[in-house]
């Protein structure tokens, strides 16, 4: 650490970091040149705009396990708004920026690359970009002028000079290439949690501003249009829309201009009120803005609603609201690597198809907007879903930003901002509206499988512990020269009392029938039994092609039979359509393991879940009829 004093003023000037070759004064604002143990005065800087952010110099932090202060900033202003470099050094005497732009931020480095850079008129939005093996996708493309400097710098600041920049995204990296100079300057970072930098010394909301800086945040002025009184929350909004006459206000420093007149014809009135508060997700947040956007497909206008939420901490995010659905969402620092049109994709284990690509278009806004938003700004839109999540590409010509959102319960909606008037009723299916039978489906899936398990148990249970006995097998043969047609068969002794007993006739009978009379005695008692079977079985070749019909064996059941001595009494009828004697294979089972039942219960079972996922499949072909892929990929889903 060196100290100084300021050749202008005669203030203490400190230099934290041996990098660091250029200082701003804070108290004159002159900007200190060092040079050995001299100071040289380079001139007055230009005044900061209080952007209202909660880091100041001083700040401290932690990044990885390191910990850094804030020791400078370079503040700069692009098409879309302003944003903040602050320079910060680590306890080892490294340094880096922290990047503060719409409610991101993001720790970089400057890095040397091998790999020639291209120019940057020859980028475009998406375009990839390989750099040292590694490719990067082109989010952002802007010329921004800088605001002012403060604090320490390693290179001299000066107010009002423009650079081109690219912001690239790969994986889970940030790159900005600057084209102040050449070669450009590249700086590689990530995006980062405010909450994960476990900041410290932050600057109050209500502190007053820095010495130098002019007010901005949070500030009242007059619309220029009708005189309506307006505010502003955060200096990363860069335009206003009058509530009173619909015209678009930017913000330029202290002034305001007027962007354009009122060319809103009609007032739009947001069901969430501008200035509401709620909390989502644990997050306190404010409605600033509210805009309306459409999109026509074959003719049709589908329009929805915006609502622009603003923590201090977390920046920025959105309520979307189409039909009375809503999805909570912001924008994703690490986008995936996704051709345009592409079908689908998978992101964390989970498979995202794509569900309508179209151009939206800004038809209303009203509040606050960190961009300069205007009436008729329009960009092309491709929506993928896998609910309750949807990620969301925009592309215009300059940016690709993509957003995640997530469906929103009206009643959850409601609870958050402590609403008690009636949500907008929902209207259809929704592109990521969660199934709410897809649930109700596992259950009954579950159910199915745990009572089919209890119904195979029962079934194989009936089968080991009440096995089967076979106690008569024998032939006799069912002759037409016997003129008495009654046979008797062997006795067999059932020990206890059968629970079922099984007779089955395997016959030889072709193109042929044969009438059974079947009569089951008890040898001591005389009590019998009686079964009627009729056996017909015939077989051919007709024009080349064999066919059958009819059964050579049936089989009939008595229930209930007490134990004793039995025997059959066999009364048949030969039919003449066949002259020849008939084989008859007699089986006697006793309680025979039947499987039909267990059959005809597991059928039963099965409707249940089948009409369960048809109902699901139903939810899903309408959701995917409001495609511009139409059902193809609704029948896919609902596979």
């Amino acid at each position: 650490m060196k100290q100084a004093s300021c050749p202008s003023c005669g203030a203490p000037v400190t230099f934290r970091s041996a990098t660091s070759i250029y200082v701003v004064c804070e108290f004159c604002r002159s900007t200190l040149l060092r040079t050995g143990e001299d100071l040289r005065n380079l001139g007055r800087m230009a005044e900061l705009l209080e952007d209202r952010s909660l880091i100041q110099l001083s700040s401290e932090g932690c990044y990885r396990n390191r910990h850094f202060v804030v020791i400078g900033r370079i503040q700069l202003r692009y098409e879309a708004g302003i944003w903040n470099e602050w320079h910060i050094l680590f306890d080892d005497g490294r340094t880096a920026w922290l990047a503060e732009a719409g409610g991101e931020l993001l720790v970089s480095a400057q890095v040397a690359v091998s790999d020639p850079l291209p120019a940057f008129e020859t980028l475009r939005p998406e375009m990839p970009v390989s750099l040292d093996g590694r490719v990067f996708t082109v989010t952002n493309l802007a010329t921004a002028r800088c605001v002012s400097g403060q604090g320490e710098l390693p290179f001299r600041v000066a107010a009002g000079y423009d650079v081109n920049t690219a912001d690239l995204r790969g994986n889970d990296r940030f790159l900005t290439l600057d084209y102040s100079e050449t070669p450009p300057l590249v700086f590689v970072g990530q995006a980062v949690a405010f909450a994960d930098l476990k900041l410290e010394k932050l600057k109050e909301l209500g502190e007053p501003a820095a010495s130098g800086a002019a007010q901005v945040g949070a500030r009242v002025f007059n619309c220029p249009h009708c005189a309506a009184p307006l505010s502003i929350h955060s200096a990363a909004i860069e335009s206003v829309a009058c509530d009173s006459c619909g015209s678009i206000i930017g913000v330029e420093n202290e002034n305001v201009k007027l962007l354009a007149g009122a060319a809103q014809a009609l007032r739009e009135v947001p069901w969430l009120p501008l200035g509401s508060q709620g909390k989502l997700h644990g997050i306190d947040w404010e409605v600033i803005g509210f805009m309306r956007r459409s999109t026509t497909s074959q003719g049709t206008q589908y329009p929805w609603s915006e609502y622009l939420l603003f923590n201090a901490q977390q920046g920025f995010a959105w309520l979307i609201e189409y039909q009375g659905h809503w999805n909570f969402a912001r924008t994703l620092s690490s986008p995936p690597p996704v051709s345009r049109g592409q079908a689908k994709f998978k992101r964390e284990g989970q498979e995202f198809k794509l569900f309508n690509t179209g151009k939206a278009e800004v038809t209303y806004v009203v509040g606050e907007f960190y961009w300069r938003v205007v009436v008729g700004e329009t960009c092309a839109v491709d929506d993928y879903v896998c609910p309750p999540l949807m990620l969301s590409r925009e592309v215009t010509d300059k940016e690709a930003g993509w957003s995640q959102a997530e469906y929103l319960e009206p009643a959850d909606l409601c609870a958050a901002f402590t609403i008690k008037a009636p949500p907008p009723k929902r209207v259809g299916v929704y592109a990521n509206q969660p199934n709410p039978l897809t649930e109700r489906h596992r259950r009954v899936c579950r159910l199915f499988w745990q009572l089919a398990l209890t119904g195979t148990v029962v079934q194989l249970a009936f089968a080991f512990l009440f096995a089967s006995q076979l106690v008569l097998k024998q032939q006799v043969v069912l002759s037409p020269l016997n003129d008495e047609a009654t046979l008797t068969s062997q006795e067999f002794v059932l020990s206890s009392r059968a629970r079922a007993l099984l007779v089955r006739h395997g016959t030889s009978v072709v193109n042929n029938w044969v009438s059974l009379s079947t009569t089951l005695v008890e040898k001591d008692t005389g009590e019998s039994y009686l079964g009627v079977q009729e056996i017909s079985h015939y077989k051919g070749v007709d024009e080349g092609e064999s066919w059958s019909e009819g059964s050579p064996s049936e089989e009939m059941v008595f229930k209930a039979v007490p134990p004793g001595k039995y025997y059959l009494v066999i009364e048949y009828e030969l039919g003449t359509d066949n002259a020849e004697a008939v084989v008859d294979t007699l089986e006697v089972v006793r309680n025979p393991t039947g499987w039909s039942n267990f059959v005809l219960l597991l059928i039963f079972l099965a409707i249940f879940p089948l009409f369960s996922r048809w109902r699901r499949s139903a939810f899903e072909a309408r959701r995917w009829s409001e495609s511009d892929l139409g059902g193809d990929q609704g029948d896919a889903e609902a596979d």
